[in-house]
């Protein structure tokens, strides 16, 4: 398991627990990702979330391998914006894919989330854009 190390001590790096999607917390940028059908798709999974934060950057992709978040929508990425997240967010156990959920390595579109449940209920509110 990957371990954070920092001035508190160490801590493993785990995502959150499953939860649904109502419950959710999500993050991205900022509000206005994308085009604007990406835009309407981020809006659909929004909309059914408990909370949505933006303004994070690479910050929120910490957050989600902490288990702190159980989201983060991104559109517009390029790949060196998007590898080194992916390999935290899965080495934490979290899940990373593109909008279609193919691999992401490339940029464009990412959803990483904290499991593979909340990546579904996600991906289908996504996909299609």
């Amino acid at each position: 398991m990957a371990r954070l190390v920092g001035p508190h001590g160490e801590q493993a790096l785990q995502t959150a627990a499953p939860r649904p999607l109502a419950e959710a917390r999500l993050l991205t940028t900022f509000p206005e990702i994308g085009t604007p059908a990406e835009r309407a798709a981020f809006g659909r999974v929004a909309e059914r979330v408990r909370l949505v934060r933006y303004g994070m950057d690479c910050y929120g992709y910490a957050l989600l391998a902490l288990g702190q978040v159980d989201l983060v929508i991104e559109a517009g990425l390029q790949p060196y914006d998007v590898q080194a997240p992916i390999a935290v967010v899965t080495a934490a156990g979290g899940v990373a894919t593109d909008w279609e959920g193919r691999p992401a390595h490339g940029g464009g579109r990412l959803l990483a989330a904290a499991n593979p449940a909340i990546h579904a209920e996600a991906l289908a509110l996504l996909a299609g854009v």
